[in-house]
């Protein structure tokens, strides 16, 4: 593909260098009133590391997550209540081998991961974070740096402007906003943003990481908790990188994880994001209609509990969507919901769903593995379509918009067959908005591989050349 991103995006050093060769972990006690005990217990190479819990509305409410820092190869064991025998541990890309017992499994890391440690399927797992060792932290007395230590802390609105850092340490709790809009902004630690403080669109900013209008913006590494809205907004930005974020949400709908909003030049990866609504939405909302373009997610962990993986295009107030590059994808889980095709909240791993007469071309997705758990799921809705939201739910003549040049590589189910579905559903809406151009390279579900004649691939009108083949 070509080198579009921009260079302050790919000279950023990697965080792996200490003084010592030897296996080194870091931990951060949980601050008074946030550890949880009785469910979990985990120890990397006999040391504790805290657990903290997430909310959700569904698959019996609170689940948890934990998170170190480590270099070498150590060893990771988590014991439970629960009995663990029956354990998996999602997913399987970091090759861990897991070692169960009745009350604990363990398993030998050397590389940072982002996992989900599983007795009960959905219900009540562990989110279990193991991070590259941190370096270059920012000093407290730097005057360009917001700075969050270990403990407790109501913030409620944070300001970050140009040339700021805005640092959450490990340990930290933050109860809160952030409102970031400049130039070369950073937001970076191991601390936790957390919302649940605060009613469902009513915290003290729009969204808990709220970045509007800035130019080379950075964030990593943070975790963001129990958003009442959308979790991550990027909206109206130029040069992008996020790098390590996780999100614990599915306390309420329209928590949609990352939201990346008439943005272009962006790279997203090494994430974990776990949603009730879509895990990545890419939208057009600007007057300015800049385009959502050049946009690079790679290396990450999704998990949806009732909407979409991927929906593009369902607010498309923007010139273009194109450019867009998924790659090395873990789905965990898809929704819960099944809806048949014409339902106008049908859910979907991949939903591309151009409006407003726009053009979304070059979407590409490779090395894509969804965890069935064999319940049905629609694997793709390719459909230019009218979406009546905002503004232009009083307007029903606006039109549809077209879909060209997208592909689907190296796409694999996993897991349970049962009752999972996988359609393949394209559809244009006319000869002028119509789709045209898809490509399915090495499609397999369950070790079957998708042909065009296969029952889940349907082609309805104004679709030409959709083109399936083998490796």
């Amino acid at each position: 593909m070509k080198h579009w991103f921009p260079l302050f995006l790919t000279s950023w050093t990697l965080c792996l260098s200490v003084w010592s060769a030897e296996n080194v972990v870091k931990t951060w006690p949980a601050p008074e009133g946030e550890k949880v005990t009785g469910v979990y217990t985990v120890t990397v190479d006999g040391k504790p590391v805290d657990v903290y819990a997430a909310q959700s509305e569904y698959f019996e409410g609170d689940y948890y997550f934990a998170y170190f820092d480590f270099s070498g190869k150590v060893t990771v064991e988590v014991k439970s209540s629960f009995p663990m025998v029956q354990t998996e541990l999602l997913p399987q890309r970091f090759g861990f081998l897991l070692q169960k017992s009745a009350d604990s499994v363990q398993f030998v890391a050397d590389k940072p991961f982002r996992v989900s440690i599983e007795p009960n399927g959905r219900i009540k797992p562990l989110l279990l974070f193991g991070n590259a060792l941190e370096t270059d932290v920012p000093q407290p007395n730097d005057p360009n740096v917001r700075y969050f230590g270990p403990g407790v802390h109501k913030a409620d609105k944070i300001t970050l402007s140009d040339n700021q850092t805005l640092y959450l340490a490990g340990g930290a709790v933050v109860h809160g906003s952030i409102q970031a809009t400049g130039k070369n902004i950073t937001i970076r630690g191991r601390g936790i943003l957390t919302g649940e403080s605060y009613p469902r669109f009513s915290g003290p900013g729009r969204y808990p990481l709220d970045c509007q209008n800035c130019e080379n913006v950075v964030i990593r590494d943070v975790i963001l908790r129990n958003p009442w809205n959308w979790a991550a907004v990027i909206w109206n930005c130029d040069g992008v990188l996020i790098d390590g974020l996780k999100i614990c949400a599915s306390r309420m709908i329209n928590d949609d994880a990352l939201d990346l909003v008439n943005t272009r030049n962006a790279v997203v990866r090494n994430c974990f994001f776990r949603s009730q609504d879509d895990c990545i939405a890419i939208k057009g909302k600007e007057t300015s209609r800049q385009p959502c373009e050049n946009i690079l997610i790679e290396d990450c962990q999704f998990w949806v509990d009732v909407a979409n993986i991927y929906r593009i295009g369902y607010e498309c107030d923007t010139e273009t969507m194109k450019n867009i590059v998924s790659r090395r994808i873990d789905v965990l889980h898809y929704s819960k919901n099944f809806h048949p095709l014409d339902y106008y909240w049908v859910t979907a791993i991949f939903w591309l769903q151009p409006n407003l007469n726009m053009l979304m071309e070059e979407c590409h997705f490779e090395d894509v593995v969804i965890h069935s758990n064999g319940s049905p799921i629609h694997m793709l809705m390719a459909k230019p379509m009218r979406c009546f939201y905002g503004p232009y739910k009083k307007d029903k003549n606006f039109e549809p918009g077209m879909l060209q040049n997208c592909s689907f590589k190296n796409v694999r189910v996993v897991g349970k067959k049962e009752n999972f579905l996988g359609t393949i559903f394209i559809q244009g809406d006319s000869p002028k908005h119509s789709v045209e151009g898809l490509k399915f390279e090495n499609i397999t579900y369950f070790g079957t591989p998708i042909t065009k004649d296969s029952e889940c691939v349907q082609i309805g009108n104004h679709a030409r050349e959709i083109e399936f083949s083998a490796p």
